[in-house]
């Protein structure tokens, strides 16, 4: 479809369950690429010989909408010269955010079905900072500067992922003849990492979700959501309708969500599908969890202080609430096969040989579990009402 490509016509271009495209009315083989996670890219389609091709431009708003039709119509103008643009010896691009961007299609997304998270690292904590520096100026000093900085603002693990997605950064670079040594050699974690074990009490849960009742979508059915599935925070924020049936009471995470690669089935107790009613529809979204429509909820760091303050603890993560709703349910002598089997962990009581013949799914067994959780958690809910009435 064709339409007048400006700042507005494409802010209010919306996600869809598939990848669509928009040809710009103004700009001769300019497109605009959104994907449904509402990734826009720019792009530019050309005929070379006998074949049609796309090029891409650009991320939007990374790349200006003046930009992007600036550099289409320098590619149309080779192509009347009978060149390929995309084919063209170009000089090497040294900006920081230009080796950050190449690094992420070519290294992190084809091997990593986390990228999204190493490009938003990279993004805030390098891009934002030193984006438009050549990339062969950094130095160890910057790098320790960005690390001190998430440490001054108490994110002493962010710290830690930092410097591991930076490392990885340069070493890339130092493959491709970027740069000849890496900034990050010799540089320690800030932080030393321990397991944690932290789990939360009856009377933290009942103070948890007392205080979720008295916020607002999405973390008022968000956050229940956590111990009622005992899923990833990053699986349930990305959740999608389409992925749910509510008739059979079933969420299927997608293998390319899921952190193992395989496809999950997560039964839906009775509680889970009360919060789900709660939770507001928006035309042409798929997203369950949303504030934007076009991407999914994020703001938790927010969320958290707020929970924090509601509930007077503030030392619980949203990954406890994983770890509280697994202890939960081994408290109400659920196996721990079965246990296993929710949370969707790879290890557990059958493994080896054993994983290897026995392909029974267990799911009969985890839905009466997570059935018992929810009703369990639908008391603590009771409780909490009583005690704020």
């Amino acid at each position: 479809m064709r339409i007048a490509f400006t700042d507005k016509t494409i802010a209010a271009l919306k996600p869809r369950p598939e990848r669509y495209e928009m040809q710009d009315a103004h700009c001769p083989g300019l497109s605009l690429r959104i994907t449904p996670e509402g990734r826009k890219t720019f792009g530019v389609k050309y005929r070379h010989g006998m074949k049609q091709r796309r090029m891409a431009i650009g991320v939007y708003p990374r790349i200006s909408l003046a930009e992007a039709r600036a550099r289409a119509m320098e590619a149309m103008r080779q192509v009347d010269k009978g060149m390929d643009p995309a084919k063209r010896r170009r000089q090497p691009e040294f900006r920081v955010e230009a080796v950050a961007t190449e690094f992420i299609q070519r290294y992190a997304k084809p091997r990593n079905r986390k990228w999204m998270e190493s490009e938003r690292i990279l993004w805030r904590e390098l891009v934002a900072v030193f984006g438009q520096r050549d990339i062969r100026e950094i130095g160890r000093e910057d790098i320790i500067e960005i690390m001190d900085n998430a440490v001054d603002r108490g994110a002493h693990y962010q710290a830690n992922r930092i410097l591991a997605n930076v490392r990885k950064l340069f070493n890339w670079c130092i493959e491709r003849g970027i740069v000849e040594k890496s900034p990050t050699t010799g540089l320690k974690a800030p932080t030393k990492e321990v397991a944690r074990d932290r789990q939360l009490s009856g009377a933290e849960i009942t103070a948890l979700l007392r205080a979720c009742r008295n916020d607002v979508y999405p973390f008022r059915q968000f956050v229940p959501l956590l111990l009622a599935t005992a899923q990833r925070r990053g699986e349930l924020a990305n959740m999608r309708w389409s992925e749910l049936d509510l008739a059979e009471k079933t969420w299927t995470i997608p293998a390319e969500r899921s952190k193992n690669g395989k496809a999950h089935h997560v039964p839906l107790s009775t509680y889970a599908l009360e919060l789900l009613a709660e939770v507001p529809r928006f035309i042409d979204c798929d997203y369950v969890f949303t504030t934007t429509r076009r991407s999914p909820v994020a703001g938790f760091g927010k969320a958290l202080r707020r929970l924090w303050q509601a509930t007077g603890a503030d030392d619980w993560r949203y990954h406890d609430l994983r770890r509280t709703a697994a202890s939960g349910m081994a408290q109400v002598r659920v196996e721990p096969h079965v246990i296993e089997k929710i949370l969707n962990h790879m290890t557990g009581k059958i493994s080896g040989v054993a994983a290897v013949y026995n392909r029974y799914n267990y799911e009969t067994e985890a839905r009466e579990a997570l059935e018992i959780w929810g009703a369990r958690l639908a008391n603590l809910r009771e409780e909490s009402a009583g005690v704020s009435s």
